[in-house]
């Protein structure tokens, strides 16, 4: 008979929990819960799925009371991550599913657990793409990205992008300023409510060998940035990308994604993956220009007429008109209030 149960990630058996998760992703580390804990004011919850005592399965969520959805508990949120759930075969994380869907229903609380792999006997929703590529060692990661290119013009664009006169820097805090200005920019221009600096921050500090900044800049001007993060062994993960319109300078976009390609293949990454975008959106649209693989993200609902939450086609799409006019000092400390409620 297996037992389910919930624990605060800072009650649980941390030496058992390690064990476990040892080959996961970075987003169900405790340094991790730590970090939104910390920096957003956010405590992790883990749901257990137990055989005699025994974990063989979980899953990490935020549970609170999110503006758009109300009562919430989000897996792996706010990192836009998969691989939600951790368990020692398909047959556990099927049942784990099903009990962490009761007690969501149980307790009236929102849900939506991201995957890419199928589980079966559960229905899927499709709204969001994962954008990744495979780097290979044989060659130049820039050459590989100008061969997968699949426009004209991309191609030409990425292929000269390293022969301008853009300058590119890669490292850590020292770089964390320049990389936020360009961030609340970025945020304001998407008409979004952006982290406040001391969540990246605390990223960095926490993971200073995974996480790292790039900087793209024409003649001491910064235009483009990324805050790219080694996830696991064979992936680099752009976690966040800004190249707002005010300060974009010709390829500066191209660059971004050359070097963060160049990043994956110099920490012996296999996979580099750009995230997630809704389909058929703007950013979506850039990103399969460049030939990348399109991985349908699969949500996992315990409700049958879930769909992406779209501002664009729906009542906040008047927050997000509103959001875009405000002068950034305002949106700074707006999104200390709203920026973990975008889903």
């Amino acid at each position: 008979m297996y037992n389910f149960v919930i624990e605060d990630f800072e009650k649980i058996d941390v030496k058992d929990y390690l064990r476990r998760t040892v080959e996961s992703h970075i987003f169900h580390s405790i340094e991790w819960m730590k970090t939104v804990k910390e920096t957003l004011g956010l405590s992790y919850k883990i749901a257990m799925l137990k055989d005699n005592e025994k974990v063989i399965a979980s899953i990490p969520f935020l549970t609170y009371r999110n503006f758009i959805k109300g009562p919430s508990a989000l897996p792996l949120h706010p990192s836009g991550y998969y691989d939600t759930i951790v368990s020692d075969n398909d047959r556990f994380k099927n049942v784990i599913l099903n009990k962490f869907f009761e007690y969501c229903l149980n307790h009236k609380l929102y849900t939506q657990v991201p995957e890419i792999n199928a589980i079966s006997g559960y229905k899927n929703f499709f709204g969001y793409s994962i954008y990744r590529m495979r780097i290979e060692r044989t060659s130049p990661a820039e050459e590989q990205i100008i061969n997968r290119a699949n426009i004209k013009r991309s191609k030409e664009m990425t292929k000269n992008s390293d022969k301008c006169d853009l300058l590119c820097y890669t490292g850590g805090l020292e770089l964390l300023d320049k990389f936020y200005f360009l961030y609340l920019q970025n945020m304001k221009e998407l008409g979004t409510p952006p982290f406040p600096k001391s969540y990246f921050r605390k990223i960095i500090e926490n993971f200073p060998q995974k996480a790292k900044i790039i900087l793209v800049e024409k003649q001491r001007q910064i235009c483009s940035s990324s805050l790219i993060i080694n996830v696991s062994k064979k992936e680099l993960y752009t976690y966040v990308i800004c190249t707002p319109r005010l300060y974009k300078s010709g390829r500066s976009s191209h660059l971004i994604y050359i070097q963060a390609a160049k990043e994956a293949q110099n920490l012996g990454c296999s996979l580099i993956n750009y995230g997630r975008s809704i389909d058929g959106s703007g950013p979506a649209f850039f990103k399969s220009r460049y030939g990348l693989e399109i991985i349908p993200l699969l949500i996992y609902s315990p409700y049958k007429n879930w769909v992406v939450t779209n501002p664009k086609k729906t009542i906040l799409r008047h927050a997000v008109t509103i959001w875009k006019k405000l002068p950034i000092p305002l949106t700074r400390v707006g999104g200390v209030l709203f920026a973990k409620h975008v889903i």
